[in-house]
């Protein structure tokens, strides 16, 4: 798996030029391939997009159909650089229009390769965007059962709607037990089945007809489907979900059962933040660990964020902060304390707790964490100083080794 870079070349003269490129960045060899669009997409059925890629489409009867495909299919992660020979104006608008980042036209080389890839990185180049939004994508996990993710889910939601005056899609992606629509007292739409399960289906109208509104900034896509069947997500549905919908919300947040996590790999590599919610205890320590550890491996460019879930007087901890940073390996973010009366007060009215008691501690915390989550990520060229492609980013040596350790 090559999270960082890959090259999908079709010419020998492109595909030596592209080998000897990445070699001399320190890339695996394997990191480039004489294949063109066909074989990419097999790839990306068992693999996370590459971070930066380059994709030669000499040998797709409709270019941009394919790169708009591939595009929504990688996620707003992956910056993609085609390369051909046709030296069009006309081309090149409908590539940008499609999702990427640059054009390049053969013969190619090894300069014009650094070049082009120190562009996209600083952002100096990319696709002609005419949308009015475009959603930061929101992912949280439970690390364990019945630690109030959804809970979270739909009272940050709320938070980022009715007091930061934000458009707000909540996603469940729990087709057959979640609650978010019941813990705001609505009946769930009827077309998220398809929308997950066929990538074919997915539209702005077909969208559009399954959420169901709360109120003007916050709409909630969900379902309650019959138990005694299996459910089937399809991993490229969901990915295309999440680019129709990035046009038309400011905050898309998915609430997303932690059995999905080897399936919903594109999702993952798309998020702008993930949180995850874990008990403190032993269990939640080695699962926490264990997620992280995954989406690590993964390479998700995510932020992830902790949260510990409903300590208080009633819930006592299982094991203290400094036993669980130190087994989980990670710091507690944020904790959320447990209210009992207010939970169930909210649950039973079908209401946010927030609207219900904005001044409590619970409620001040969630505002805290979706204050922080809708906070504007760092600036993108000092995310890649150090990090990967530092090099291109005009990083020394030092800063890619101190930014190393604090990793």
């Amino acid at each position: 798996m090559h999270n960082e870079f890959m090259a999908f070349v079709s010419d020998e003269s492109s595909y030596s030029t592209a080998y000897g490129w990445a070699e001399k960045q320190g890339f695996s060899t394997a990191s480039v391939q004489q294949a063109g669009p066909d074989h990419l997409v097999k790839y990306l059925e068992s693999n996370v997009p590459p971070r930066l890629l380059i994709l030669d489409v000499d040998t797709a009867p409709d270019a941009a159909a394919v790169l708009s495909k591939l595009s929504g299919t990688c996620g707003p992660a992956t910056k993609l650089i085609a390369i051909g020979t046709a030296n069009d104006v006309s081309l090149y608008r409908k590539l940008l229009a499609a999702g990427v980042s640059d054009y390049l036209v053969k013969p190619l080389t090894a300069e014009q390769l650094s070049q082009a890839m120190a562009q996209v990185l600083r952002g100096e180049t990319g696709p002609a965007d005419n949308a009015t939004k475009s959603a930061k994508i929101i992912v949280m996990i439970g690390v364990r059962g019945g630690v109030g993710v959804s809970t979270l889910a739909v009272n940050s939601a709320w938070v980022v709607s009715s007091e930061m005056k934000k458009c707000v899609a909540l996603v469940d992606l729990d087709l057959q037990y979640g609650t978010t629509a019941l813990a705001l007292d609505l009946e769930p739409g009827r077309g998220l089945r398809d929308l997950v399960g066929t990538p074919q289906r997915v539209d702005s109208l077909m969208i559009a007809s399954s959420v169901v509104s709360v109120n003007d900034q916050l709409f909630v896509l969900s379902a309650e489907e019959s138990i005694d069947e299996s459910i089937f997500i399809d991993g490229s549905a969901v990915t295309t979900l999440m680019k129709e919908m990035r046009s038309d919300y400011d905050y898309v947040i998915v609430d997303m059962p932690r059995h999905l996590l080897s399936s919903q790999k594109r999702l993952l590599a798309s998020a702008h933040e993930i949180v995850l919610v874990s008990e403190m205890s032993l269990v939640g320590i080695r699962d926490t660990l264990r997620m992280r550890t995954t989406l690590k491996s993964l390479g998700c460019p995510a932020r992830i964020t902790l949260v510990s879930s409903r300590v208080g007087p009633q819930r006592p901890a299982q094991v203290d902060e400094t036993t669980f940073t130190k087994g989980a390996q990670a710091k507690i973010d944020f904790t959320m304390p447990d209210d009992y009366k207010i939970v169930t007060a909210a649950s039973n009215s079908g209401k946010s707790f927030i609207a219900m008691a904005p001044s409590s501690p619970i409620s001040k915390m969630v505002r805290a964490l979706a204050e922080y989550l809708a906070s504007e990520a760092e600036d993108e060229e000092e995310k890649t100083k150090g990090g990967f492609f530092g090099w291109l980013s005009g990083g020394d040596k030092k800063q890619d080794k101190h930014h190393g350790k604090e990793d």
